[in-house]
């Protein structure tokens, strides 16, 4: 099973951040038609806390008890705000919506998170971009990153408040792919 610790976005931001990629498609229809991307549907759209990968099924009850209680870290917003792709110069793997405030409450966040799975899981490897992904690239063919993202480098999608995070499993099925949910831990104090 493939795990995964996130912050879901709200509502408000969920409906930007669609119409956003809707703006985004249209775009990329005329200028780079043969471009294959996996857009993220409104409903699996969040800010990943910490990537935990494939983990074997049974540890899956000690992670979910790391979990159970709740984090030391006081509730906060996200302003989000801004378009734009990682890696910054070379043809685009990934396309994101980015913090405008609120990056210094998730690496806090993060390194909490981290902290309670690190005996579990190990240490993260990667330094936390909070971001928002909105789309894969697969095949770029012809994409240019500037002139998708002309105009949209500092669109507002909104405020959104996080007072939780979420344990889920990545999985694949006759739908497509689903997150599912296994545990919720709640920000609390400081």
């Amino acid at each position: 099973m493939r795990l995964f610790v996130a912050c879901e976005t709200g509502a408000a931001v969920a409906e930007a951040a669609a119409a956003l990629i809707v703006d985004l498609q249209t775009r990329l229809a005329r200028m780079a038609p043969q471009a294959r991307l996996t857009w993220v549907p409104k409903e699996r759209l969040h800010f990943t806390v910490r990537f935990i990968g494939s983990v074997d099924e049974g540890r899956l009850p000690a992670l979910r008890e790391a979990l159970a209680s709740s984090l030391h870290v006081p509730p906060f917003e996200m302003a989000v705000q801004g378009v734009g792709v990682f890696p910054d110069r070379r043809p685009p793997r990934v396309i994101w919506a980015g913090l405008r405030s609120g990056a210094g409450h998730m690496t806090a966040l993060a390194h909490a998170v981290n902290l309670r799975l690190k005996p579990l899981v190990g240490d993260d490897a990667e330094d936390l971009r909070p971001h928002l992904t909105l789309a894969r690239v697969k095949e770029p063919h012809g994409l240019r990153s500037q002139t998708l993202l002309s105009g949209f480098e500092d669109v507002p999608l909104g405020v959104t408040r996080v007072e939780t995070v979420t344990l889920f499993e990545s999985r694949h099925d006759s739908g497509g792919l689903q997150y599912v949910p296994l545990a919720k831990s709640a920000l609390e104090g400081g």
